[in-house]
């Protein structure tokens, strides 16, 4: 069973987010997890800073193609060492015109995840650290890649068992980004899966989860989600996976933005591998 939560948070952090991929679940001492991960999103449309929905002038998109690179090292049976870093192709346009195509790394992050409790190894209580650093440049990219800054956060996890087949996963965290103009943000998200099968090579996962931000950028409005200032957003989503080995998994997951506020509304999917060794 243990096997089959870490790939399912795995799998609810990836959704819609291939650069902050971090489990909840222990990896084990010795034990690593490498995860490649390929993601498209897409926005046409967003929320003011009042909540109401915005439709945009035909053809205007924002779409982004993102391969994100994860990896994660037991370097004990409570601590973890987390890295990840993601390469993104971006396009938009407006009324059918074209104004950008950038492409180029994104923010990476490295950071400690340690159980703080196991409670009978069936639920697991877990914090982590990270830091996140830009690998860009604001003046090169436009700023599209990121917030272009420094950033921190911690993070709280709660993961285990509801029934033979059935798991979950629940998290809350703050990030800060070292800018007189922030952002701050709340985070959180809670997955629910179950195994499909009794040899539980097949699961489905569904995810719902959100982000608040906070800055002194009160009126700036994106339809990149890398760029959500002072407003917030939620998003729902919805996984299946298959294990072809003890070893070796793949997944595909489908997402949708339905609720915002100075945010966008925007819609993807990813398809990832999961190898542990």
């Amino acid at each position: 069973m243990k096997k089959l939560y870490l790939l399912t948070l795995l799998t609810a952090l990836l959704i819609g987010n291939t650069t902050q991929v971090f489990a909840g679940w222990p990896i084990g001492k010795y034990r690593h997890i490498f995860t490649p991960s390929l993601t498209f999103y897409s926005s046409k449309n967003y929320w003011d800073k009042n909540g109401k929905k915005v439709i945009t002038p035909a053809g205007t998109s924002f779409n982004a193609v993102t391969l994100g690179l994860y990896g994660g090292v037991g370097l004990s049976r409570r601590l973890d060492l987390l890295a990840s870093v993601a390469y993104s192709v971006q396009s938009s346009k407006f009324g059918g015109l074209t104004q950008a195509t950038p492409s180029g790394l994104g923010d990476a992050s490295l950071g400690l995840s340690y159980n703080l409790a196991a409670f009978k190894y069936k639920r697991f209580l877990s914090v982590q650290g990270t830091v996140i650093a830009p690998l860009y440049t604001v003046a090169r990219t436009g700023n599209t890649m990121g917030y272009g800054v420094l950033g921190a956060e911690g993070k709280l996890m709660y993961s285990g068992e509801l029934s033979s087949k059935a798991y979950f996963n629940v998290e809350g965290a703050y990030r800060h980004y070292f800018d007189e103009k922030g952002p701050n943000q709340v985070l959180g998200s809670i997955t629910i899966g179950t195994a499909l099968d009794d040899r539980k090579k097949n699961q489905l996962t569904f995810d719902v989860g959100g982000l608040r931000s906070y800055s002194s950028n009160e009126n700036l409005i994106s339809v990149n989600p890398n760029l959500v200032y002072d407003g917030y957003y939620v998003k729902g989503g919805v996984s299946y996976g298959h294990k072809f080995t003890n070893k070796f998994s793949v997944f595909g997951s489908g997402f949708y933005t339905f609720a915002g506020r100075n945010a966008p509304q925007g819609y993807g999917g990813a398809v990832f591998a999961v190898f542990k060794f």
